[in-house]
């Protein structure tokens, strides 16, 4: 599926690891990624479990959004061959008119990483990465983590309201700021204390 997105992934899971175990003042522990690094940090935890830990920030299609909800940038748009040839496969382009038929989709790659940490950061405005996409993929891959006995979003749970932080210190968490396609300075903040949480 994302070939492209894979290889950087893991790429940084084995000689980025390695390099960094050598050096005293960086952590191999733990992956953050935003867009299409989210995507590629998502993928590397998933590939190499020596990451304990993986911050996926607005990472959408491809990423941890549904492709199955076939919003905002679906997989129409994002596997284009004259947009983002080298992020994909080919033949993911193929999948672009029969989503429903794919055999598998996001929230089986974000259940893949339990019982790991895993939070999915999304914004309220960045309807192209589809927020709600990524949030209905932590609720579906929630079963997962707590047949681990971690925590995760209830089958039930409602998307919460930008700023809510009630799912951020799950396991598999889930937050969503105000705003658009960004990283701010305030979710380092959250960020760092969710590492400071699990590791």
């Amino acid at each position: 599926m994302t070939r492209s997105s894979t290889i950087p992934g893991c790429a940084s899971g084995r000689s980025g690891t390695a390099r960094v175990k050598r050096s005293k003042r960086i952590s191999p522990r733990r992956s953050v990624g935003a867009s299409r690094l989210g995507k590629t940090v998502l993928w590397a935890g998933i590939h190499d479990p020596r990451f304990k830990m993986v911050i996926a920030s607005i990472s959408g299609e491809g990423g941890a959004a549904l492709a199955r909800r076939n919003y905002g940038e679906a997989i129409r748009h994002i596997s284009d061959p004259s947009r983002y040839l080298y992020q994909f496969a080919p033949n993911y382009h193929g999948w672009a008119d029969k989503v429903d038929a794919m055999p598998i989709d996001a929230h089986m790659l974000v259940a893949l990483m339990a019982p790991r940490p895993l939070l999915l950061q999304a914004r309220s405005t960045d309807y192209w990465s589809d927020p709600k996409g990524e949030f209905l993929s932590a609720v579906a891959a929630s079963p997962v983590y707590r047949l681990f006995g971690e925590t995760a979003p209830a089958p039930n749970a409602a998307i919460p309201a930008a700023g809510d932080k009630s799912l951020l210190m799950n396991h598999l968490g889930y937050y969503m700021h105000e705003g658009g396609h960004t990283v701010l300075p305030e979710d380092w903040k959250l960020f760092i204390g969710y590492m400071q949480k699990y590791l």
